[in-house]
């Protein structure tokens, strides 16, 4: 009798099972181990990381002071776009001091050694009741207008400083443009005058190359004035005894008697001033009414033959008495002229 043989595939699948899960469990193993490796160096590389931590964090610190340091100061390309700005600065300044005179000549010193120059300078010496005062208008250099303004203090007592400052820039800038443009033009037509194959040409180009070197002429020297004004800084400097507030005040009733008082002086004054010089004109008028007088009364004299009615004692416009009267009186008068 036969016997049936169990099939044997079953036991194969099992042996092949068992080998693949055997391989995925080393594979699993050898994997584990290597994370573990991989891990250990993570964490041992994140550790030297922590440890050098405050190391790097200095050298951000060191950065940002560095950075700082930069910001405050000007990067090249903000030195070059300062250094081509044009700016005119112009000042006025009022400083108190017991000797304006003096002072005027401490501040000229004072300008020339810093390389400036004095441009205007007028002094007053006190009068009466008048304060010495002294201005003086100055140039300096424009980086040391500052300290020139700050100088002043070493004169008086500063009262007031006023400083203004203009951009110029865009009329340098179109001045240099226009300029160099003329340079270029007077060059060509220095080559067409020099090409030139006739007279009338040679004439032509002379005429327009002299126009074009005047222009070029008046724009440099524009150029320079412009250059020289943004080189050199204009101050006017007013050097007083007293402080000009209290100079113009004069409120109250004892200002009011002052002012009247003067207005009174400044009056009387002015009305001398005219008598005086009405005077001479007076007594030639008066010399000529008495001449003119003089002269009617010989004339009226001449006129009426003898002296005047008011001459006999009668009496002006009373009626003559009769005419018998008159011949009686006068009888006496011809028989002694007779005799």
């Amino acid at each position: 009798m036969l016997r049936d043989t169990p099939p044997r595939t079953p036991v194969r699948r099992t042996a092949a099972l068992a080998w693949l899960t055997g391989v995925l469990v080393l594979a699993l193993a050898a994997c584990s181990g290597g994370g573990a490796d991989s891990g250990a160096e993570s964490s041992s590389a994140d550790s030297g990381a922590s440890l050098s931590a405050p190391e790097g964090g200095d050298a951000g610190s060191a950065g940002d002071e560095a950075a700082f340091g930069q910001a405050e100061a000007p990067s090249d390309t903000d030195a070059a776009a300062a250094s081509e700005r044009q700016v005119i600065t112009t000042g006025h300044a009022t400083v108190v001091t017991d000797d304006p005179v003096a002072a005027a000549g401490e501040l000229a010193r004072l300008v020339e050694e810093a390389g400036g120059r004095v441009e205007r300078r007028q002094e007053t010496r006190a009068t009466g009741d008048s304060p010495a005062s002294a201005s003086l208008t100055v140039r300096v250099p424009a980086d040391r207008m500052t300290s020139a303004v700050e100088a002043l203090g070493t004169l008086g007592e500063v009262e007031d400083v006023q400083l203004d400052s203009e951009d110029v820039t865009g009329q340098a800038q179109d001045l240099d443009a226009r300029i160099a443009a003329l340079r270029t033009s007077t060059q060509r037509l220095r080559g067409l005058m020099a090409d030139a194959s006739s007279t009338a040409d040679l004439l032509e180009v002379e005429q327009e190359l002299s126009e074009r070197q005047a222009d070029l002429d008046a724009l440099t020297a524009q150029r320079q004035r412009l250059a020289d004004e943004v080189a050199m800084s204009t101050l006017d400097v007013a050097l007083v005894a007293e402080p000009v507030a209290a100079v113009q005040s004069g409120g109250g009733f004892l200002g009011g008697l002052s002012s009247g008082w003067n207005a009174l002086v400044t009056t009387a004054q002015a009305v001398v001033l005219v008598l005086g010089v009405l005077l001479p004109w007076l007594g030639l008028g008066l010399l000529g009414y008495l001449g003119y007088r003089w002269v009617r009364r010989s004339r009226r004299s001449r006129t009426d033959g003898g002296p005047g009615p008011d001459d006999d004692g009668g009496t002006p416009g009373a009626p003559d008495g009769p005419h018998d009267g008159g011949d009686a009186a006068r009888e006496p008068d011809v028989a002694a002229a007779r005799s």
